[in-house]
C-alpha cells in the first residue's frame, strides 16, 4: 500500500508541473475592449508582415521613373601591344623571347584611364493588382566610348598583339619599327527587364521586396586598333613617313532569359531611407564576331604582311550580376495624393565572358588566342527621380 501511495502521489504531481507550465506557456489573450489595464495590442491581421503602404489618399498605384547614369565601363582582354625594352644586341627593333622588361599596354594602365559615360534608366509600374503584386517594365542604356594611346618612350619596340607580324621574303620574322600604337574601344549597352514582386512591410521601418521576371539585353561593342610603323626604318618617326596599320573588331551580343532582383528600404525618417538592390540574371544568347585587318599600301625589300578577317556565330549561356545602394528622401504633394522620391547611389554591373574576339600576334597568322574571356563591368553614381499617383 505505501508504493502505491507513492506512486499515486507522483503522478499526481507531475500532473500539476504540466498543467502550472501550460498555464504560463500560453501567450495571454489580447487586450478586451473595456480592459484599460492591459497595454498588450493585439495582434493585427496579418501578424509579421503587411503588404506596403504608402499612405496615399485615393491612390491610382501607379509609378513613373528616370535616373541619370554617370558610369564608367571597363572590359578585360583589351590590351593591344606590349612594349620590349632594347634587346642585348643593341638593336631597338629586334623581336626577341622571352622578354625583356615586356610592359603591357592597354587601358587602365598609365594615364589611360576608363572614361566616365552617361547613361540612363526609365520605368513604370503598377501596384493596383490582386494582393498587392507589383509589376514593371524598366529600359536601360550606356554609352560606351574609351581610348588609348601607347609609345615605345623612345626605345625597344612594341609588340602588336591583334596584328600578326610580317616575315621577309626567306621566312625570317621582320624587324620592324613601331613607335605608336592607339585604340578605340566604343559601343551600346541595353538591357530591358519585365519584373513581378510583392513589397511587404517586415517592420514599421523596413521594406522587403523580392522580384522575379525576364530580361533582354543588347550589347554592341567596336574595337579599332592602330598601329603606326616608320618606313624605311626612320627613327624618330616622323611625319609623312609613318605607316598605319588597322585592326577593327565587332563584338555583339543579344541575349534573353530569367532575372532575380532583391530590394530592401530601411526608413529612417518619415522622409528619409536608405535602399539596396541586388540582382542576378543568366541568359541565353549569341555573339556575332568580325574582326579583320588593313595593310597600309607600301611593301619594300621583298616584305610579305599578313592580313586576315574572320568571323564567327555562336550560342551560349552566361549570367551577369548587379549590386547598388544609395539615399532617398520623398516628399508627399496635393493632399497626399501624389509622391516625389529623390534618389542617389553607387552602383555596380558585371557581366562575366563578354570579350570573345581572338588575338594574332604570332608571324604564324594561324595561330590565334581567345582573348582570356575578358568580363564587361560598369560601376558609378545614379541620380534618381520616382513619381507616385
Amino acid at each position: 500500500m505505501k508504493n502505491y501511495s507513492f506512486v499515486k502521489k507522483a503522478m499526481l504531481t507531475f500532473v500539476a508541473l504540466l498543467i502550472s507550465a501550460s498555464i504560463y506557456g500560453i501567450k495571454k489573450e489580447p487586450c478586451l475592449p473595456k480592459d484599460v489595464c492591459c497595454e498588450e495590442l493585439a495582434p493585427g491581421p496579418f501578424a509579421f508582415s503587411y503588404p506596403i503602404d504608402e499612405g496615399f489618399a485615393c491612390p491610382k498605384d501607379f509609378y513613373v521613373y528616370g535616373e541619370f547614369l554617370w558610369i564608367k565601363p571597363s572590359e578585360e582582354g583589351l590590351e593591344y601591344a606590349i612594349r620590349q625594352n632594347q634587346t642585348v644586341d643593341s638593336s631597338p627593333f629586334t623581336y626577341q623571347f622571352p622578354l625583356l622588361g615586356g610592359e603591357i599596354k592597354g587601358f587602365s594602365r598609365g594615364s589611360n584611364e576608363w572614361d566616365w559615360k552617361p547613361g540612363f534608366r526609365v520605368g513604370f509600374g503598377s501596384l493596383n493588382l490582386q494582393d498587392f503584386w507589383n509589376v514593371s517594365i524598366e529600359w536601360t542604356y550606356i554609352r560606351i566610348k574609351a581610348d588609348s594611346t601607347a609609345s615605345n618612350m623612345g626605345s625597344g619596340v612594341l609588340l602588336p598583339l591583334y596584328f600578326p607580324r610580317t616575315e621577309q621574303s626567306g621566312g625570317e620574322p621582320e624587324d620592324l619599327d613601331m613607335a605608336l600604337a592607339s585604340s578605340r574601344w566604343s559601343g551600346d549597352y541595353n538591357t530591358i527587364d519585365i519584373m513581378l514582386g510583392k513589397p511587404y512591410h517586415v517592420s514599421r521601418y523596413f521594406i522587403s521586396n523580392p522580384m522575379f521576371g525576364i530580361r533582354a539585353a543588347f550589347i554592341d561593342q567596336d574595337y579599332h586598333i592602330r598601329y603606326f610603323f616608320s618606313v624605311n626604318n626612320s627613327v624618330p618617326v616622323k611625319l609623312g613617313v609613318i605607316s598605319k596599320n588597322n585592326a577593327f573588331l565587332k563584338n555583339d551580343y543579344w541575349g534573353v532569359g530569367l532575372k532575380g532582383l532583391y530590394k530592401a528600404q530601411f526608413r529612417i525618417s518619415s522622409n528619409w531611407s536608405i535602399y539596396s538592390k541586388t540582382c542576378f540574371s543568366l541568359l541565353f544568347g549569341k555573339f556575332d564576331i568580325s574582326q579583320n585587318s588593313q595593310l597600309a599600301p607600301w611593301s619594300e625589300n621583298g616584305q610579305r604582311f599578313f592580313t586576315y578577317a574572320v568571323e564567327d556565330s555562336f550560342y551560349t549561356v552566361l549570367p551577369n550580376a548587379e549590386l547598388d545602394l544609395g539615399f532617398s528622401w520623398r516628399k508627399y504633394f496635393n493632399h497626399n495624393q501624389q509622391k516625389v522620391s529623390l534618389n542617389v547611389g553607387y552602383e555596380f554591373h558585371h557581366w562575366w565572358n563578354q570579350n570573345q574576339t581572338r588575338k594574332f600576334f604570332d608571324h604564324d597568322p594561324v595561330a590565334t588566342d581567345t582573348v582570356s574571356r575578358g568580363d564587361l563591368s560598369f560601376n558609378g553614381f545614379v541620380f534618381g527621380l520616382n513619381v507616385d499617383f
